[in-house]
């Protein structure tokens, strides 16, 4: 495993230890990803900062507010990790009462689309974003009104920071959804997801759509199940990291591995899967680093590594949501 992802593993296992102790009653999942989003920036977790950071959410935000909840452990780490933590909370709830504009309920995954706008420094082109992202979701609906959700909301305000039109992103995604489902069937709302990351990435979607499934079917070959629920879209990630599909599988295995064991990271913690996942998102964000050195695209770049902590959010809050769900019905 290459020392950049190694000391980044480490961090991610530090950070996540350090969050128990001040959040010992959030899922695991969440702890292991805020974490990450410390790791990424080669910071240590100050819990008592994380803390004062989560006081003053709740102090601007009620109980029943959707930046409580799921989402409270990784509002309340944006807040942190920016320069001035009252200023991005305000901002980030003037970004969200924008896509609530002329809806009656509100929404997680409306949380997480305003939270990327203000992560990429974008707030002032909120209204634009927003105005993209609403035709890029009508016309998901439309095309698929079985399977776009709320959820989908996340992923379409990262397509609407690219500088593709309403109308290619929708042609790529259904033409790249209708030839990537036929490998997972059973599995259509995350062959989408996997699609909706594809098309943030320039290039070829003949091209990307290869690449993914390559690298998903070496993952079966070297005997890795990669997840095909949530955890799927975050292959997408993957397809511009500058590796043969070999050494990115084993790499990414490499950092699986040294979850095992470690605090937090059992198999009572979390599957697999979703260690694979978070051994992905790490050597997605050190790769797509060093690739914005070398590349100036937006989505090489700073977006790239938004949309793999994105990514690893978003699963983190839908395997939080299941888990909650689950263990209220079984009371």
């Amino acid at each position: 495993m290459k020392d950049t992802v190694q000391k980044r593993c480490e961090l991610l296992v530090e950070n996540r230890n350090i969050i128990h102790e001040g959040f010992k009653l959030e899922n695991s999942l969440l702890k292991a990803v805020a974490g990450a989003a410390f790791a990424e920036k080669e910071k240590t977790v100050d819990v008592e900062y994380l803390k004062e950071c989560r006081k003053l959410l709740r102090d601007k935000q009620g109980a029943l507010s959707f930046f409580r909840g799921n989402n409270e452990l990784i509002v309340s780490t944006r807040m942190a990790l920016s320069s001035d933590p009252e200023k991005y909370i305000d901002e980030l709830v003037e970004v969200y009462n924008k896509f609530q504009k002329g809806k009656f309920f509100g929404s997680t995954y409306r949380v997480l689309a305003a939270m990327s706008i203000c992560d990429v420094g974008k707030f002032a082109e909120a209204d634009a974003i927003i105005e993209k992202t609403n035709a890029i979701m009508t016309g998901m609906k439309k095309n698929h009104p079985f399977i776009t959700s709320d959820e989908d909301t996340s992923f379409a305000v990262l397509l609407a920071m690219t500088e593709k039109s309403v109308e290619d992103i929708l042609t790529e995604l259904e033409d790249a959804y209708q030839y990537i489902k036929k490998s997972f069937s059973l599995h259509e709302n995350a062959a989408y997801s996997l699609t909706q990351v594809l098309t943030i990435y320039d290039g070829r979607y003949e091209d990307k759509r290869d690449r993914a499934l390559e690298i998903y079917n070496a993952f079966k070959a070297a005997g890795l199940k990669y997840g095909k629920e949530y955890e799927l879209a975050s292959l997408g990630t993957l397809i511009n990291i500058n590796m043969s599909v070999e050494e990115l599988i084993s790499e990414i295995a490499e950092a699986s591995e040294f979850f095992n064991g470690k605090k937090g990271f059992g198999m009572l913690d979390m599957s697999r899967q979703t260690k694979l996942m978070l051994g992905a998102m790490v050597v997605s964000g050190v790769y797509s680093e060093e690739n914005s050195v070398t590349d100036a695209s937006v989505t090489s770049g700073a977006l790239a590594m938004i949309i793999a902590e994105q990514t690893a959010m978003l699963v983190a809050i839908m395997i939080a949501s299941t888990s909650a769900a689950t263990a209220s019905s079984s009371h």
